[in-house]
């Protein structure tokens, strides 16, 4: 009987040893997160509030093995354990928890709100891309003409041409010349091929918006899924444990 007491106690040692130390991992890694705060920044409280909801199940688990070993310690005969007067640190794993069921649930309306804001700002980034391509796009039409321009231009003073070419190399110029001194000429002459880039680039733009807006729907169902779970969980262990911790008074 007193060799099962002893494995008792010593099991009970080694699951509140084991839920300090997860506890305590978890706690370093929350405030190594928190060394790189900017609030203001949607990227960094995504990641922050993802991350900490990803690994939420560690300090959860660590308090639920820490007070199972508190409880498999109050039922043991034993008066050998290390931790067996431990009501200060059993009521801070109740707090604990009770202050973590609140961050997870604080957690996920932050993250939808971060969710939305870094897809907002994707938007942007996709409509200025679209604004950059017109512009590119005219660009890149002043640049052939003016070298066709060029050209031209060279080829009919170096004398390469007769006849024919030359002529026909000479109504080429001058409708070039004109597109230079008129844009809107210019422009329209251009149009059904630039509407066609422009169309390809908008549906490409409207591929990249659903994905973009399909991936944050997900991320955010699932974090926020995960997050008032764990919230749930943590409140329950902390709300339930210090009203038991109340009554032993």
């Amino acid at each position: 009987m007193m060799k099962a007491s002893t494995n008792n106690a010593l099991i009970a040692l080694l699951l509140k040893l084991v839920g300090v130390i997860l506890v305590l991992i978890s706690l370093i890694d929350y405030f190594t997160l928190l060394t790189a705060a900017k609030f203001s920044d949607n990227q960094w409280a995504l990641a922050f509030t993802s991350q900490i909801v990803e690994r939420g199940f560690i300090p959860l688990i660590g308090i639920a093995l820490f007070l199972a070993g508190s409880w498999m310690e109050a039922n043991t005969d034993s008066n050998n354990t290390v931790f067996r007067q431990t009501p200060l640190l059993r009521l801070g794993m109740l707090a604990l928890s009770s202050l973590l069921g609140l961050l997870f649930l604080l957690a996920v309306p932050w993250n939808i709100n971060a969710t939305n804001g870094v897809a907002a700002d994707e938007m942007k980034k996709l409509d200025q891309q679209l604004v950059d391509a017109e512009k590119q796009l005219d660009t890149q039409v002043q640049q052939q003409l003016d070298a066709q321009l060029g050209f031209l231009e060279q080829t009919i003073k170096g004398g390469q041409l007769q006849g024919d070419q030359l002529t026909q190399a000479q109504k080429e110029l001058e409708k070039l010349k004109r597109f230079k001194s008129d844009p809107k000429a210019l422009a329209d002459q251009v149009k059904p091929q630039k509407d066609q880039k422009l169309k390809e680039i908008s549906d490409k733009k409207k591929e990249v918006e659903e994905q973009t807006r399909g991936n944050a729907l997900r991320t955010g169902m699932r974090i926020g899924l995960i997050g008032i779970l764990l919230a749930i969980g943590f409140a329950f262990i902390g709300w339930t444990g210090l009203r038991q911790l109340l009554a032993e008074r």
